[in-house]
């Protein structure tokens, strides 16, 4: 029976989690420091928390994390993206026309953020030059769905932003329906340009349709109001064990450091 193996820090999203899971008859961890027990390696563990912590602890429990490519979003076809999507350096995108919505690539190291100039981004002082950012013309979003996908597949879905704003509410102008449907386009386009499991989000563009506004693993992306039995499916494939994980998912895999202590 699988281990839901959770962050220190409490949250509704890791409460949903846990519970669901007790329902199933799975055991729940969550840990308290950054030694785990030296058990839990051998038990069937689906993980779900911060970046930091899965390489804090990940490579001694075995994990294995599917993660999209820090690129992917750039090289979606263009009718997917509806905007100027690039993946680029910090350095280079300082010399890109503002303002833009600048983003770390693949961790948070500083805020995403439509910039008025290049002045306003961290500074060489602060972040190197060479670190992997996405930029894209500012748009404006009428409403933002989450969607997570196992195995080609919307397994789930949310609504989680009305006109920039997160939404908390249903609202009559949310139409779930249409962005399971463009999702599922997206991915049947996208082939295996993604992995077997991940965060999936569109939305509704002012003046231009639907598009997709990003992705992102499923083992650290936030609810909203998704099914919890969902998201466990989806969270199963995204971050099991190397023992459990396949050739297929070598791609995908996030490079976890050995933690010395």
């Amino acid at each position: 029976m699988p281990v839901l193996l959770l962050s220190p820090r409490f949250s509704d999203d890791s409460i949903a989690l846990a519970t669901e899971s007790s329902r199933l008859s799975w055991r729940v961890h969550r840990l308290h420091d950054r030694r785990p027990p030296a058990r839990l390696a051998e038990e069937e563990l689906v993980f779900y928390g911060e970046s930091l912590l899965t390489d804090t602890v990940g490579k001694r429990l075995g994990l294995a994390l599917l993660e999209p490519a820090a690129d992917t979003l750039s090289l979606l076809p263009a009718e997917h993206v509806r905007r100027d999507v690039r993946f680029t350096t910090l350095g280079a995108a300082r010399s890109e026309r503002f303002p833009r919505f600048v983003k770390p690539a693949d961790e948070k190291q500083f805020r995403a953020a439509v910039y008025p100039s290049a002045e306003a981004l961290p500074g060489s002082e602060i972040l190197e030059d060479s670190l992997p950012v996405l930029t894209a013309e500012p748009v404006r979003w009428l409403d933002e769905y989450r969607c997570f996908v196992l195995e080609g597949q919307v397994v789930t879905a949310s609504p989680y932003a009305w006109m920039g704003e997160r939404e908390e509410l249903p609202r009559a102008g949310f139409d779930l329906d249409a962005a399971r449907a463009f999702a599922s386009e997206v991915i049947t386009r996208a082939g295996d340009s993604f992995p077997p499991a991940v965060v999936l989000d569109v939305g509704r563009m002012e003046g231009r349709g639907w598009a997709v506004v990003e992705l992102n693993p499923a083992w650290n992306s936030g609810l909203y109001a998704c099914d919890p039995a969902g998201v466990l499916r989806v969270l199963q494939r995204a971050s099991g064990t190397q023992r459990a994980s396949s050739p297929f998912d070598a791609r995908w895999l996030r490079p976890l450091p050995d933690i010395e202590g």
